[in-house]
């Protein structure tokens, strides 16, 4: 384990972290490496920000009420929560179940951006006030579909609150995290107690456990730098914890062994020993929900149940297998490498549990060919104007090669699949697997862990058209403006040419302050589009974009009656006629991503 992490931190460029091993018989080791600030080094007892494994613990809250009788896994989730919290129909006949949340069925839309992360202290919430601000959309009905949702994880966290009127830091103190013996592991982040009162926020993190908490790092000017505090509270049962490798270690023994977790009083042997039981699958081939963990092929099948978390600056995996009785935590404090911690526990289990790779199936290459194209996550938003940028980043490429293999390339990586047969493919670094199934006539790819199936699109929903015809519209909005220009230099400016450059001016001008918009958020540093969404900038670009689109059937009328031109040439009216088509083919393809105009929260 030692060895893969150093490995990677002098490949990877990763400034800090830190692992613990446990097996049955109890600690195995639990360690430091690296920085974790400027001049602090990481160590056991170094606290890193764990993003999605804190779901975990609110999966034993809820079970932890279910073992009470206040609630059942059947139970609609607006039995549970506080009027302002209630989730309406929205035209879905079929309430949405405590179980649905666990196992992120719900339904749900997602929405990251601007209000997921902050990294003022000034516009944190309470998580009710999030809730209720930031609420996504049903899309789907619930119990059809996994599509991972940090908003269905943190509207349970809101029905622990509910039910035990307690805030969730002090719920999951008192009721798991130091039962379990893990002292200073805390939902509690860096604030002023002032900020704590004025925002409704629960009481901050002690100064002791303050000073254990690594910085986040980020790429700067070539160099690993200290990147911003995120904080996490609004939305604190998805994603908010810190802790240690040694107080993972302690977690991940009593998930091993379901004894120690009730010798604590957190969970009754039988409940512990539920968790990791499946109640959902997307594909039985792949991994499923075992009570809100996920599942993770140790290949020759045999599984291991745990999370994977990622905050914007710090990433972490904790894999726990009571088949072969080891549980493996892994967690970082670079940006730059997000697979890291995933990638030194497959490595670790690979030399300790080495399995047998699954034969290659012999499938002729067209099999292959038929699953190969432009994806879509389905984990996005579908309403707001947020959905165009999550459009943008979030195409997946799937391409066949001449062996059958497929790559699969998305968020600047590139992984090779080898076929199993019928849809399945298995990855040649690792045991994860993904598979293909048409759904409702459309091509649908599933990933290894039952958290954001895709959807073929075709070429004109892609961001490769997106791109495509906005550079044409760019290169003729400059080379109108341009033209006019001359023309007007010349005093040849005629009432129909006139309409026609002032269209490619508008265009222009909603181009120009487009890219000013987008441009903060084109670096390396993930945290700059999350953090300062939406900006100045970009709603009125949004809103430039339309008064562009409404100004073209405009221009073109006026070009063909009260300004109709007569000397023009034919050529002339062609280059026109080709101008207003690729102005028009823009401002539906906007409108289709939600750009014309900006909706926001």
């Amino acid at each position: 384990m030692s060895g893969a992490v150093r490995e990677a931190l002098l490949d990877d460029r990763i400034v800090g972290a830190s692992a613990s091993v446990v097996d049955l018989n109890g600690l195995v080791m639990a360690r430091g490496y690296g920085r974790a600030g400027a001049d602090r080094a990481a160590d056991a007892d170094t606290m890193f920000r764990i993003g999605s494994i804190s779901k975990t613990f609110t999966w034993i809250a809820i079970m932890q009420l279910v073992e009470a009788g206040e609630l059942t896994l059947d139970d609609p989730v607006n039995a549970h929560l506080p009027e302002a919290l209630q989730i309406p129909d929205e035209g879905f006949d079929q309430p949405i179940l405590i179980r649905h949340l666990m196992t992120h069925s719900a339904g749900f839309e997602d929405s990251a951006l601007g209000h997921l992360f902050t990294n003022r202290p000034e516009r944190t919430s309470s998580l009710q006030d999030y809730l209720v601000r930031y609420r996504v959309h049903r899309v789907r009905p619930p119990g059809a579909l996994s599509v991972y949702s940090n908003y269905g994880a943190a509207l349970a966290g809101a029905i622990v609150e509910h039910e035990s009127d307690m805030d969730w830091p002090t719920y999951a103190e008192t009721r798991i995290l130091r039962p379990l013996g893990m002292a200073t592991a805390t939902y509690r982040e860096i604030y002023s107690p002032e900020i704590a009162a004025s925002n409704g926020l629960p009481a901050p993190a002690s100064a002791d456990a303050a000073a254990r908490i690594s910085d986040g790092f980020r790429m700067e000017a070539g160099r690993m730098a200290p990147a911003q505090f995120e904080y996490i509270i609004q939305i604190g049962p998805a994603g908010g914890m810190s802790a240690s490798a040694a107080e993972m270690a302690r977690y991940m023994q009593a998930l091993l062994d379901p004894k120690i977790m009730a010798a604590a009083g957190v969970l009754r042997e039988e409940t512990a020993r539920a968790l990791n039981t499946v109640i959902f699958v997307n594909d039985d081939r792949l991994g499923a929900w075992r009570h809100g963990f996920m599942s993770f092929d140790l290949g020759d099948g045999r599984w291991a149940f745990g999370h994977g978390g990622d905050t914007i600056y710090q990433h972490s995996e904790m894999l726990v297998s009571r088949e072969l009785g080891v549980g493996v935590f892994v967690t970082i404090n670079s940006a730059a490498q997000t697979r890291a911690p995933a990638s030194i526990a497959e490595a670790f289990f690979a030399e300790f549990f080495p399995a047998a790779a699954p034969a290659r199936a012999e499938v002729p290459a067209t099999e292959s060919a038929q699953y190969a194209g432009t994806y879509l996550g389905l984990r996005r938003p579908f309403v707001h104007t947020e959905r165009a940028l999550f459009g943008i980043i979030g195409g997946i490429e799937v391409a066949a090669a001449e062996d059958g293999d497929i790559i699969v390339s998305g968020g600047g990586d590139a992984r090779r699949f080898y076929p199993l047969g019928d849809g399945l493919y298995r990855s040649f670094d690792g045991q994860s697997r993904i598979a293909f199934r048409s759904v409702d006539g459309q091509m649908r790819l599933f990933d290894a862990y039952g958290l954001g199936p895709a959807d073929r699109i075709g070429f004109f929903k892609s961001a490769s058209w997106l791109g495509l015809i906005g550079l044409l519209g760019w290169v003729l909005a400059l080379w109108g403006v341009i033209a006019g220009i001359r023309r007007a230099i010349a005093r040849k400016e005629s009432l129909g040419a006139l309409s026609f450059d002032a269209l490619c001016l508008v265009w222009l001008i909603a181009f120009v302050v487009l890219i000013a918009a987008l441009a903060p958020w084109l670096g390396p540093d993930q945290g700059a589009v999350l953090f300062d969404y939406p900006g100045q900038l970009f709603p009125i670009a949004c809103w430039l974009l339309a008064a562009a689109a409404a100004a073209t059937p405009i221009a073109l009328l006026a070009a063909l009656t009260i300004a109709r031109p007569k000397d023009w040439s034919w050529l002339r009216w062609v280059r026109a006629g080709a101008c207003i088509a690729v102005f028009g083919a823009l401002a539906v393809t906007l409108w289709d991503w939600g750009l014309l105009g900006f909706s926001g929260f």
